[in-house]
C-alpha cells in the first residue's frame, strides 16, 4: 500500500511515518504539511491512502476531501482527527471521507482502518452510528 500523510503538526507527521514504515510496513510515498503542497504535487503521485489532517491552514481537509470525492473512486482519504463530536463526524461522512481515526488511538486503530478501506469498506470509530447517519 502506498500511502501519503498531509499533517501540519511536524512532530505527529514524523512519528506517524515511522509507525507506518516500521510497525506496519506500509510505504509512506510523501508527505505534506499543509494542504496546497500536497494538491501541487497530487497529479504527479501514484498511491493508495490518504492520511488526512483535518484542522490546518490555509486549506482545511474537508475541503481537500470534498474535490476528490467522486473524481477518483480508487484514492481512499481517511480523516485523522482529535475531533470526535457529531457535527465533525458528520462533516468526515459528507465530505468523502472513507473512514477517520482519532488522534489518542491512531496507534491502535489504524492497523484495522488500513485494512478496512484497503478492501473497500468504510472506517469509522466505534460509536460514530450512534451520532451520525452512514451510507
Amino acid at each position: 500500500m502506498k500511502l501519503i500523510v498531509v499533517n501540519d503538526n511536524d512532530n505527529f507527521r514524523f512519528s506517524i511515518q515511522i509507525f507506518l514504515e516500521k510497525r506496519l510496513g506500509q510505504e509512506v510515498i510523501a508527505s505534506f504539511s499543509e494542504g496546497y503542497s500536497f494538491l501541487k504535487y497530487i497529479p504527479e503521485l501514484s498511491l493508495d491512502v490518504i492520511l488526512m489532517d483535518i484542522s490546518m491552514s490555509g486549506i482545511d481537509g474537508y475541503q481537500i476531501t470534498k474535490m476528490f470525492d467522486g473524481d477518483d473512486a480508487h484514492l481512499k482519504i481517511l480523516a485523522v482527527s482529535m475531533f470526535k463530536d457529531a457535527v465533525y463526524l458528520k462533516k468526515f461522512v459528507e465530505s468523502g471521507f472513507k473512514g477517520c481515526v482519532y488522534k489518542s488511538s491512531v496507534y491502535s486503530e489504524l492497523p484495522g482502518a488500513l485494512n478496512a478501506i484497503d478492501k473497500g469498506e468504510f472506517y469509522w470509530p466505534d460509536g460514530i452510528e450512534n451520532k451520525v447517519t452512514i451510507k
